[in-house]
């Protein structure tokens, strides 16, 4: 059997109802030269169910005998296992539009990037809440965090940069860490202007302790009906947020330019004091531990919000 082009990979744990929704919108994409790696961290609620309800030949199943805690061993797995070309990861709780990878695939084969990544609208209780794009132009990607449903990589690009590191390991995310090292060995990043990926945060819907119906059913029908018309109303959704950033010359009230200029001056604080770390050296003590500790106390918190065990 030939190679397909692009491997997708899932890392999925206890969320039936979320994978099918996510499945689903990887089914629909106008592309089809591709497999899927589910990579199940020890799932004990019948997930694979799924795959065999979906019933295409392009779904692999793989089971974790126990949970791992991260997503780190099931993406470096899935990218051991994977045929593909190029590598595409989705969260067991987001939505692809219908040409993400067709518009990302394009867009790395036409260039000499190892990644890129398009738009991603982040999804709330209310609506449209946020969007992830490029970084500042001043800023670059070793500063940036873009959600990896977002990516599309050349497959030796893990190895290269050493895979996927364990949380306990490090002072931050395990995505930002991966897409921090590609830019510190100085791999190519490129950026699609694209709206393609709906990301609804696990932490903001407590989707692990959720019981009624997912909110990912109802962004799924309105990209099945009409994708075209659910991306304009994203991004008229989006540029409205954005609006007040670029309406910094209106004549503003004195209280709000006071809490404008506080909120500038504890963002300066917080820049000096990364810049600082970088300088002296995030891994070297006592910067790194302390780091470290405080990333794992984060992520204890996180699970928490998530509705998943301590």
């Amino acid at each position: 059997m030939a190679a397909p082009l692009v491997t997708v990979i899932c890392s999925t744990y206890n969320r039936k109802a979320l994978l099918r929704c996510a499945l689903r919108s990887v089914l629909n994409q106008d592309f089809t030269d591709f497999e899927v790696r589910v990579m199940g961290d020890g799932c004990t609620d019948g997930s694979e169910e799924i795959i065999s309800e979906l019933n295409d030949p392009r779904l692999h199943w793989f089971n974790f005998p126990k949970n791992t805690g991260s997503q780190s061993a099931p993406n470096n797995e899935g990218t051991r296992r994977a045929r593909g070309k190029y590598i595409a990861f989705i969260g067991h709780d987001d939505l692809w539009m219908p040409w993400h990878l067709s518009r990302l695939v394009k867009h790395l084969e036409a260039g000499r990037a190892d990644i890129a990544h398009d738009l991603l609208a982040s999804i709330g209780p209310d609506g449209v809440e946020n969007v992830y794009g490029p970084p500042h132009p001043r800023s670059g990607y070793a500063r940036v965090h873009f959600p990896p449903s977002s990516w599309l990589h050349r497959r030796e690009l893990a190895a290269q940069v050493g895979g996927w590191r364990q949380p306990e390991e490090l002072a931050w995310a395990i995505d930002y860490d991966f897409t921090r090292r590609v830019a510190e060995a100085g791999k190519a990043f490129s950026f699609l202007p694209s709206l393609g990926v709906l990301k609804f945060h696990s932490a903001t819907w407590k989707t692990y302790a959720l019981k009624e119906e997912p909110p990912q059913l109802r962004w799924l029908a309105a990209i099945l009906k009409s994708p075209a018309a659910l991306n304009e109303q994203i991004l008229t959704q989006l540029a409205a947020l954005c609006a007040p950033q670029f309406q910094s010359q209106d004549k503003k009230p004195i209280g709000l330019a006071a809490a404008e200029t506080a909120l500038a001056a504890k963002g300066l604080l917080k820049a000096c004091g990364r810049e600082l770390i970088y300088l002296y050296g995030h891994d070297r003590w006592p910067v790194g531990p302390l780091l470290r500790r405080r990333m794992h106390r984060l992520r204890a918190r996180l699970r928490v919000k998530r509705g998943l065990p301590m």
